[in-house]
């Protein structure tokens, strides 16, 4: 099995696309198996794998090759909403992202982010150059003009996927909310940052 096969559409997936409205244009940065496009028809995957942006072709999403550290093939203010799902914390320049996704996200535009918390386990994963806390999540993108909602936690225990899938919400059940916010819990930070109007 393929890392990406790993990154498939997860159990929790309302935890994720609950945060844009129905029919928006969404920009999804490393998206991996591309499994958001099944809820947004007007969707734009991007990743630095070719196999698996070939993959996404042969199903007809508009997925394109990208070096996530440098400028990001998509226009200015052409998104309703941005992903970061799991992809914050493999690059060495995530500054430079962050600022490519305020030029690509519209004014009053949502960004969702999700990154491994600063705990050991993130170092079992050789791609990961970085964990991240709430504090530098909220600074990463504060620096860079957005104006950020909610900084939390979001439990990655082993199984939450599976639970979560289980449930018609298709979301993280309130005891492993919760949970995650216990010392040595396995969880990443998440995100929901607004590029201000102009």
């Amino acid at each position: 099995m393929g890392y990406h096969e790993w990154h498939a559409k997860p159990g929790t997936y309302n935890d994720v696309v609950r945060h844009f409205k129905p029919g928006s244009r969404i920009l999804d940065v490393g998206c991996g198996t591309a499994w958001v496009a099944e809820f947004f028809p007007d969707y734009v995957g991007l990743d630095n794998f070719e196999s698996t942006v070939l993959k996404a072709k042969e199903q007809g999403i508009d997925v394109r090759l990208a070096d996530l550290e440098r400028e990001l093939p998509v226009g200015d203010a052409e998104f309703d909403g941005v992903i970061l799902k799991d992809v914050l914390e493999h690059l060495l320049d995530p500054v430079s992202l962050v600022q490519q996704v305020y030029r690509a996200v519209k004014p009053g535009g949502r960004v969702f982010a999700s990154s491994p918390d600063a705990q050991r386990w993130v170092w079992n994963d050789y791609t990961h150059r970085r964990p991240w806390t709430r504090a530098s999540m909220r600074r990463l993108f504060e620096d860079q003009g957005f104006d950020v909602r909610v900084v939390s936690y979001e439990s990655v225990m082993p199984g939450t996927g599976i639970v979560s899938g289980m449930l018609p919400g298709k979301r993280r059940p309130a005891v492993l909310q919760a949970a995650a916010w216990l010392p040595g819990w396995r969880r990443n930070v998440w995100a929901l940052a607004l590029r201000p109007r102009d």
